[in-house]
């Protein structure tokens, strides 16, 4: 289940979420500190400008956007890995001064907890929180930018 709550009502025309089947479930609680995860954040600007077009750095998941977002472009702005103690915060600053940041909250079985928040001019206009599948990826979309969206891919691996 993905729970979205909006702290404050941020003109997003688009907030998608798009999610491996098998990824995403309830939150029981279950948090181990200590432990470290690696995350690979993928920056994307989707457009429907009508010039098809996947970013090389996005082949990946090229098929899993084109079947799940309807638009034509897909270019990759920005791509971190990270490393981040649980109940810790990794950061990525986005376009438009926005800060994207991700707190893995500890594992429940072989799921890894994140809250997930953006921040524009330092307030919170999103916040989510997902359970990901250890080795897997979550893309979820984000704020309108330049004549399309920021999505968001996720990835997460528990050491």
């Amino acid at each position: 289940m993905i729970k979205f709550k909006m702290t404050r009502l941020y003109p997003y025309s688009l907030i998608l979420a798009f999610v491996y089947l098998s990824c995403i479930l309830a939150f029981p609680s279950s948090s181990y500190a200590g432990d470290t995860i690696t995350s690979n954040i993928r920056v994307i600007h989707a457009t429907s400008d009508g010039h098809p077009h996947i970013d090389p750095g996005l082949n990946d998941l090229a098929h899993q956007l084109q079947s799940v977002f309807k638009y034509t472009s897909y270019r990759l702005l920005d791509s971190k890995e990270i490393s981040i103690a649980n109940n810790t915060t990794g950061s990525l600053s986005l376009p438009g001064s926005r800060v994207l940041q991700i707190i893995p909250g500890g594992m429940s079985g072989d799921r890894i907890k994140f809250a997930i928040r953006i921040l524009k001019n330092r307030s919170q206009v999103f916040t989510t929180q997902i359970l990901l599948k250890n080795g897997s990826s979550v893309t979820i979309g984000g704020p309108d930018f330049k004549n399309g969206y920021l999505l968001f891919n996720i990835s997460g691996i528990s050491h």
